[in-house]
């Protein structure tokens, strides 16, 4: 773990929050289902079966496409180096396509979802 990748961690720590105070119904459903329930599955292999055909997992370089129905892009090793976090934070505020965008540390997530109207920031705790 470099520098970077450390301060991030901390971050991360003092920012992460439980299910509690989330007042999304949509990501609340994802922290019960998804990353509160007991199985021996690592997180990607946990969000690749609670999303199933609507994920697909991109590097920090991809440009979004237009889509009508739910799509999740997950992106891997989010705060692993100034770059990436950078990255990460520019997709998170600037990309209007995805209304909700969640930080797990290791992995971020970004969630188009028609019904979801407001634009959204998760930093959640991982594990729980």
């Amino acid at each position: 773990m470099n520098v970077h990748s450390f301060t991030e961690y901390i971050k991360y720590r003092l920012k992460a929050k439980t299910r509690h105070g989330i007042h999304s119904p949509f990501v609340y459903a994802f922290i019960d289902n998804c990353l509160g329930s007991k199985s021996s599955l690592s997180l990607e292999e946990r969000i690749n079966a609670y999303f199933g055909k609507n994920i697909k997992w991109v590097n920090e370089k991809y440009v979004p496409e237009k889509t009508n129905g739910l799509l999740v892009l997950g992106i891997k090793d989010i705060h692993v180096t100034a770059a990436s976090t950078v990255s990460w934070n520019e997709l998170c505020t600037e990309t209007t396509a995805f209304a909700i965008s969640i930080d797990l540390y290791s992995i971020g997530l970004l969630v188009h979802n028609p019904d979801i109207k407001e634009k959204q920031h998760f930093v959640l705790k991982y594990p729980l």
